[in-house]
């Protein structure tokens, strides 16, 4: 049985140390500051991510891109020519073209490795929804499971990773289109906090509106409350845009109701944070629906 290596794209939000406790790499999303483009790495940019969210408060332009084909061209062979397979598991189709990209990729590459495998899956998932997929898969490949076996698993639970997060303003999830106008119209008065999830299909949903942000916090814990695994939430992914005392006031709620003590609390990367907008919070854990 050859050996196979589980890849990503850095929508995923994953700490570096983590990653490389999974034995996972990451293809880079595009990050464009004052028409500098760079490429993000696993939740950060050079220049800090306060300093990152700094930047957004003051209203400096941030945009974001998919990589290239050429990028996963080059990191796919990389792993290619060690003579392994590859498992592509990437940002929801519904937020991004990333993953499609991707599979873009891997079909061309396929013509030129035909002895190897490389199989894709859209994760439906981001940020560190996409990570808690992944800490689940790298699970059943350390178990033993094929690269065909890993890949059917990732497909089957992909839509019991729960993603519920909140904002402080709709407005940069507007601009970079990942919702319409008439639901940022939600966050725009009375302090009103949104509180979003991704839907079956990968997209952003809005479901509740808030009072403030402590009712929002409350309000993801409710809810965690309603669908997650009991016997399966072994680990809770929490990440937040320079937000950290929020972060903590959800982790020590989800403690407190549910005895949960295992988090992995994190950063949102600049490539979600430019459309999150700073003070974002969020949310991940394994569920029986979404």
């Amino acid at each position: 049985m050859s050996s196979y290596c589980i890849i990503t794209d850095t929508a995923c939000d994953m700490p570096a140390s983590l990653a490389q406790k999974l034995g996972i790499s990451a293809v880079p999303l595009k990050v464009i500051i004052g028409g500098k483009t760079m490429d993000s790495s696993l939740s950060k940019l050079d220049v800090g991510n306060t300093a990152f969210y700094d930047l957004l408060r003051h209203g400096v332009d941030i945009k974001t891109s998919s990589p290239s084909i050429d990028d996963f061209v080059r990191y796919f062979k990389r792993v290619l020519e060690q003579g392994k397979d590859i498992l592509y598991i990437g940002f929801s189709s519904g937020l991004s073209g990333t993953y499609n990209v991707g599979r873009i990729a891997a079909e061309e590459l396929s013509l030129d490795y035909p002895e190897r495998k490389i199989l894709t899956v859209d994760s439906l998932c981001g940020s560190m929804g996409q990570s808690l997929l992944l800490h689940y898969c790298v699970q059943k490949k350390r178990e033993g499971l094929t690269l065909e076996e890993v890949r059917d698993h990732a497909e089957k639970i992909k839509c019991n990773i729960c993603h519920w997060f909140t904002v402080d303003d709709l407005k940069h999830l507007k601009k970079g289109g990942r919702i319409s106008a008439a639901a940022a119209i939600a966050g725009s008065v009375m302090n009103i906090k949104p509180v979003l999830k991704v839907n079956d299909s990968g997209k952003l949903e809005v479901v509740y509106k808030a009072r403030g942000k402590k009712f929002a916090i409350a309000k993801m814990v409710e809810q965690m409350g309603q669908n997650f695994y009991p016997d399966g939430n072994d680990i809770v992914f929490i990440n937040h845009a320079d937000c950290p005392d929020d972060a903590d006031l959800l982790a020590r709620s989800i403690t407190k109701n549910y005895g949960i003590t295992d988090f992995v609390i994190s950063d949102i990367g600049p490539s979600l944070g430019a459309h999150s907008g700073p003070g974002a919070l969020a949310l991940y854990y394994l569920g029986d629906k979404r």
